[in-house]
């Protein structure tokens, strides 16, 4: 079947799109099934060591296979080598230590918050470093920065503002599992100050290393344009460090760590499949396209997915805070799409303006 170019294009950008929100449903269903899991006070980072370790082995044959070629065209340097550890370290490991070190300390609902701020942060720092291109003339570049601030506004809103039920599930709820995110703010002004904002700091932290690690990426994909390979190794050591931290905690290795029950079965199967094996590879491949700032932005799916899955599942009751919240992250993400697709299309027309230069002045040249 002949396509022309604007046909293949627009299938690339449903595949990025299809991809993005899958991704982020995957971190919806994990987030639920590990709720579950921490209420029989069971110890996560195993888990997320297995799912990684494990979806690394998987894809590293996919690798070896389908990213010859583009292996072939960098060589692994010292510093690609560097930056692949640095990868591994900030967007696998140190991000879930953090991020369970947090929610230990804290609540749910300052974790999802917190989480949701990584949108905002990779805009900034791709800003900085000039992954992201932003004139405050543009009105392109108005609806990424408006669309980002009600982006992450309407995750806040979601996370901290109840307002009355808009639907109530009558079913008994496994106790415990309903959290309000207003009870938890003034669970934390009232608490242990000390250790509340140790774990909020604990947050914020792991959503910087989360942050940074999408900005590194964009920079190592452009040096070594093989995703899936990128993802295996990344996986692979980001697995390793965190058996390594588990057993430094531990200060050996025993055996009650490492027992997993029927929940926590799921949850590896679940996360080696998706979260922690393709969703990686898919994320690094919609990075090399279409930049970290556009990847992040996603995010908030994975809230919204969540929240819903928790009404039906956990017992949470659906307030009008979360529909609120919906609709302005639903508001938000359109407009930085927008924005985004207006740079493509202004980027793709300097290409071609660029290369008819070229070809004008390749045919001058004999003439001369």
């Amino acid at each position: 079947m002949h396509c022309n170019g604007r046909s293949c294009m627009g299938l690339e950008d449903m595949s990025i799109y299809a991809s993005m929100v899958g991704i982020q449903v995957s971190y919806g269903v994990i987030s639920v099934l590990l709720e579950n899991e921490k209420s029989k006070g069971r110890n996560l980072l195993p888990l997320a060591a297995a799912a990684y370790g494990l979806g690394g082995c998987i894809l590293c044959p996919l690798a070896f296979f389908l990213d010859k070629e583009k292996r072939s065209k960098s060589k692994m340097s010292s510093t690609l080598l560097a930056q692949v550890l640095l990868i591994s370290l900030t967007g696998v490991s140190a991000y879930q230590a953090l991020l369970l070190m947090g929610l230990s300390e804290t609540s749910p609902a300052f974790a999802t918050a917190m989480a949701n701020l990584s949108p905002a942060i990779i805009f900034v720092m791709a800003w900085v470093l000039g992954l992201e291109k932003v004139d405050i003339k543009s009105g392109h570049s108005q609806s990424k920065i408006v669309g980002t601030v009600i982006c992450v506004m309407g995750a806040m809103v979601m996370s901290f503002i109840t307002g009355p039920a808009l639907m109530e599930d009558t079913r008994p709820s496994i106790p415990g599992s309903q959290i309000s995110p207003v009870k938890a703010i003034f669970e934390f002004l009232q608490g242990s100050s000390v250790i509340r904002i140790r774990g909020c700091f604990y947050l914020l932290a792991a959503v910087m290393c989360f942050s940074f690690s999408m900005i590194l990426q964009a920079k190592t994909l452009k040096k070594y344009p093989a995703p899936l390979s990128l993802t295996t190794m990344t996986t692979l050591l980001g697995s390793m460090e965190i058996v390594i931290y588990i057993i430094i905690l531990d200060k050996g290795i025993h055996r009650e760590s490492w027992v997993v029950d029927w929940g926590g079965l799921i949850i590896i199967i679940f996360g080696t499949l998706t979260c922690h094996g393709l969703a990686y590879a898919l994320q690094y491949w919609c990075v090399k396209k279409r930049g970290p700032v556009f990847v992040a932005i996603f995010n908030p799916i994975s809230t919204i997915c969540s929240t819903t899955l928790a009404f039906f599942f956990l017992g949470d009751s659906m307030h009008v805070g979360s529909a609120i919240g919906i609709v302005m992250i639903f508001g938000g993400l359109y407009a930085v799409l927008w924005g985004k697709s207006k740079d493509n299309i202004s980027d793709k027309q300097e290409q071609l303006n660029n290369a008819e230069i070229d070809e004008g002045s390749q045919v001058k040249e004999p003439l001369l």
